[in-house]
């Protein structure tokens, strides 16, 4: 399977304005070169999963929620805010320097004991750095309960861990990816992403972490984050953010290899960027691919208030294992 089972027929790829009272916008949707905006109230680092007919749109903190939900039958409709996925909190997250507990870049996937298993990045109290915990509930929509009193991976007094996602292969071989950010906190070096075998119950490590891209060119300023791992026909496709999310620079690209655990080669240029949107998204980055590959969702910066990023949606098409931005959105 993909990287999380999602079936949604792609001739559904048509969306449209906002026009529920209850929806998660703030006014009309906005539409840029081959995208199309679908939330637009803060809703940083989505992850679409999409379970019996309905998808679920996770995404950081804000506004009150551990982990933000949204739901929608159809992607033609509108996208309805959700109780907290993530209500209580296990009790190695605290408040950050700024009282924030930073729970950010949460990511679910189904399980094969029927299970949901909700992986989040959140700010460890007594080391004071980000780590990644997990949780697990009996529906996507949650309550999703954590799983230990600890963080799932951690690195106290190194640098923060984060943006963790899961990836499932066609074997069934399943693996958590995530950032580690050592280097560039101690500032000797990029950061850099990493996937460490897991077991059928996704937390338990069956093998080694393997390192599979470092933030090695300039226009990535040091950073390689938010990796979302795809299996095609012809191989493997690694989607990742690079630059810093808030920079004005942000943007998203991918690299290819014919093994999950590579060597991965970065294709040139960026797949997601503000000019390849047309100058209308800035700092397009966080993103998950679903619709059977067919959409890639992210966020994007909105104009009011500042740093507050809202969700949108892009379709694409491929060409091997090459994904191209289609420029014409279905509307």
């Amino acid at each position: 399977m993909p990287r999380k089972c999602r079936h949604i027929s792609l001739t559904a790829v048509i969306l449209l304005l906002l026009m529920s009272p209850t929806a998660l916008a703030s006014g009309r949707t906005e539409r840029a070169d081959g995208a199309r905006q679908v939330i637009s109230r803060n809703f940083p680092d989505p992850d679409v999963f999409t379970y019996d007919g309905t998808h679920y749109a996770y995404a950081t903190n804000t506004a009150g929620y551990n982990v933000q939900l949204a739901t929608s039958t159809d992607p033609t409709g509108s996208w309805q805010q959700r109780a907290d996925a993530l209500p209580q909190l296990p009790p190695w997250i605290g408040p950050s320097e700024t009282g924030s507990l930073n729970v950010w870049a949460p990511d679910v996937s189904a399980r094969d004991d029927g299970t949901f298993l909700l992986y989040y990045t959140a700010h460890h109290t007594n080391s004071g750095r980000q780590c990644i915990g997990a949780a697990v509930a009996e529906s996507p929509e949650g309550p999703f309960t954590p799983t230990s009193p600890e963080p799932l991976i951690c690195a106290p007094g190194q640098g923060d861990v984060i943006d963790p996602g899961s990836f499932i292969d066609d074997d069934g071989s399943r693996y958590l990816l995530y950032k580690d950010s050592r280097g560039a906190r101690a500032r000797s070096g990029p950061s850099t992403i990493h996937m460490r075998p897991v077991a059928d119950d996704g937390i338990t490590p069956a093998g080694q972490d393997i390192s599979l891209l470092s933030a090695d060119r300039p226009e990535e300023s040091g950073v390689v984050e938010a990796p979302a791992l795809l299996r095609r026909p012809e191989g493997y496709v690694l989607l990742y953010s690079g630059n810093t999310f808030d920079s004005g620079d942000y943007f998203t690209n991918y690299a290819t290899a014919s093994s999950p655990t590579g060597p991965f080669t970065k294709a040139p240029g960026a797949l997601l960027s503000k000019r390849a949107l047309g100058g209308s998204v800035t700092n397009p980055g966080g993103q998950d691919v679903f619709d059977d590959d067919g959409l890639i969702a992210f966020h994007g910066d909105l104009p009011e208030p500042p740093g507050d990023r809202g969700m949108w949606v892009a379709e694409l098409r491929w060409e091997g294992l090459n994904p191209v931005l289609s420029r014409e959105i279905s509307s």
